[in-house]
């Protein structure tokens, strides 16, 4: 972050740095601002002692049990919610949304049925409480995701979960104030949706995740959103989806590249690959991999090297060229061998069985055989070539 905005946040009163907090968009990736702003926020607070201090610090202890959430420091997250309790012992709405946060995002997925209809209970009691307070809203809407957040793990989700969430969505499409609300609602009912086999809905959800993500300028969330999206245009199936399944996942490619986002970028070159295989292009989809093969090379990825060469081979043996399969897998085991001084073979057993089982033992053995003789041809040319005084 620049000089200049550091300044200017450190000049904002704190209950506005606390407002600016809530609203710095976190979404999935989005992690630095949100973070710059909060350690701001935390040191305008250090020294206020007003009746609204505990209030604001409660809030800002909320907003870092996201933060770290989504860094995925569940005792970092736990530690923050439980501070929310000893800054406002007595404030109901305050308290009320940390257990809502608390359903939300630390039981999503670690908890059983029964948990899902304690916060079931709790949206229904929530009325009652209401005294006018905006923190209310905040908590009908946590409850709402945290509901949905927990039906997406069910093997059939409930459809009734997700109608709330879809109707919080609609509301707060537009509002800047709710752009995490609506990013992650987004992303729920795309999963949902594409659980039920409706890939149109899923698509314009992750549209609109999408354009979140390039709004609030996160690159990861983007290429996140865009890997997603062709995944479900290329399961439509038809030319003009895979067209522009291909078209998401080379501006994902390039989008990670420029942002040096290593993993996802991994991750386009893999997609990227699968889609060109797909179209019979497989020279280029080899081309990715070898890319990937190199990156991992490059950066002494044991895992993700062998990972490439497996898929190298079963990238020929699908065009039907099992000589150039076993070549790939028989040359990566020899150099990562030679490079390490240890027998590399057992890495490569699980691409070397599949290619068995692909083509036979007997094929296979005499593919070794002849790719050996070959090589010891070539040696023995090289070695007459060097020593001719010509």
């Amino acid at each position: 972050m620049d000089d200049r905005r550091m300044l200017a946040l450190r000049a904002m009163d704190p209950a506005a740095l606390v407002d600016r907090c809530e609203i710095e968009p976190l979404l999935g990736n989005r992690v630095a601002p949100v973070r710059v702003t909060l350690d701001a926020a935390a040191a305008a607070l250090d020294t206020l002692d007003t009746p609204e201090a505990p209030a604001l610090r409660a809030r800002v202890m909320l907003r870092l049990a996201q933060l770290k959430l989504v860094e995925n420091d569940w005792d970092a997250a736990d530690r923050a919610l439980e501070a929310v309790g000893r800054h406002v012992p007595e404030h109901a709405a305050l308290r009320f949304l940390t257990g809502a946060r608390v359903g939300s995002r630390c039981c999503a997925g670690r908890s059983a049925r029964g948990g899902r209809q304690v916060l079931v209970t709790a949206a229904t009691q929530v009325p009652s409480f209401d005294d006018g307070d905006p923190i209310w809203q905040r908590v009908s809407i946590e409850l709402a995701l945290a509901i949905a957040e927990h039906a997406i793990h069910d093997e059939t989700p409930d459809p009734d979960a997700f109608v709330p969430l879809r109707e919080i969505v609609e509301q707060f499409a537009t509002d800047g104030a709710y752009v995490d609300t609506v990013f992650t609602g987004r992303q729920l009912l795309a999963t949902f949706a594409i659980g039920r086999g409706d890939l149109d809905a899923g698509a314009r959800s992750l549209r609109a995740v999408l354009k979140l993500a390039q709004d609030a300028r996160s690159p990861a969330d983007e290429v996140e959103a865009r890997l997603a999206l062709a995944g479900i245009l290329t399961e439509l199936g038809d030319h003009v989806g895979r067209e522009e399944a291909a078209k998401q996942v080379e501006r994902a490619r390039a989008t990670a590249e420029q942002s040096a986002l290593g993993t996802l970028h991994q991750a386009a070159l893999l997609a990227q690959a699968g889609l060109l295989a797909e179209t019979g292009k497989t020279a280029q989809a080899i081309d990715r991999v070898l890319e990937l093969a190199r990156g991992a090379a490059a950066d002494q990825d044991l895992p993700r090297y062998v990972a490439a060469v497996a898929i190298m081979a079963e990238l020929y043996a699908r065009r039907g060229d099992p000589v150039s399969a076993f070549r790939t897998i028989a040359e990566a085991s020899h150099a990562l061998s030679t490079a390490t001084g240890s027998d590399a073979a057992p890495l490569f057993r699980e691409p070397l069985a599949r290619l068995r089982d692909r083509i036979g033992e007997t094929r296979l053995a005499k593919i070794a055989e002849d790719v050996a003789h070959a090589n010891r041809l070539s040696a023995q040319l090289a070695t007459k070539t060097t020593s001719d005084p010509s």
